[in-house]
């Protein structure tokens, strides 16, 4: 992980830890261990760094996303949903949190609506199930969410099996 990244992930942290109107470059430096001038480098103001994390907790899930498509019924949704799955198992809640955060930025917001109609896009054609869809969906998104704020690792173990069992029932038909 370059410094960049580094930074973008510590930032994450500190908005999952703390929200987002404790984050500040003079902190995020403290907190990295680099001078404010290292962050400036990378970031001019806090609004920049406000944009480039969000756009790089995007291109992660993104990158999962393409990852898990396939040949099959519903191959974007099943992506999402196994995506999903990859933020909990790769430790990336911190990028969530930018998510959750977004709505206190309005550029932040703006960014996350776009990515949000794209997506309502690609679901909109991936299958004629549209109510199945939005079920897989509405179950990742309560899991993001729930993970974030603390559930207990069986409530995760469960509901990480109820999703990939969702995705088993969109392959065979029925949800």
């Amino acid at each position: 992980m370059n410094k960049k990244q580094l930074l973008l992930q510590t930032a994450a942290q500190m908005i999952r830890e703390d929200g987002i109107s404790q984050l500040s470059l003079e902190r995020l430096a403290t907190k990295a261990g680099i001078t404010k001038a290292g962050v400036l480098y990378h970031f001019n103001n806090k609004a920049n760094l406000l944009r480039q994390m969000n756009e790089f907790a995007i291109e992660t899930f993104e990158k999962r996303i393409t990852a898990h498509l396939s040949d099959g019924p519903y191959s974007f949704t099943r992506a999402y949903a196994l995506a999903t799955l990859d933020d909990v198992d790769h430790g990336d809640m911190d990028l969530v949190a930018v998510f959750i955060s977004s709505q206190e930025d309005a550029t932040s917001e703006s960014i996350w609506s776009d990515v949000s109609t794209g997506w309502d896009e690609r679901f909109a054609v991936d299958g004629p199930d549209q109510d199945a869809i939005l079920k897989l969906r509405l179950l990742c998104d309560g899991f993001w969410f729930a993970v974030l704020y603390g559930y207990s690792e069986s409530f995760k173990d469960r509901a990480a099996t109820l999703i990939r069992e969702a995705c088993d029932e969109l392959i065979q038909g029925g949800l």
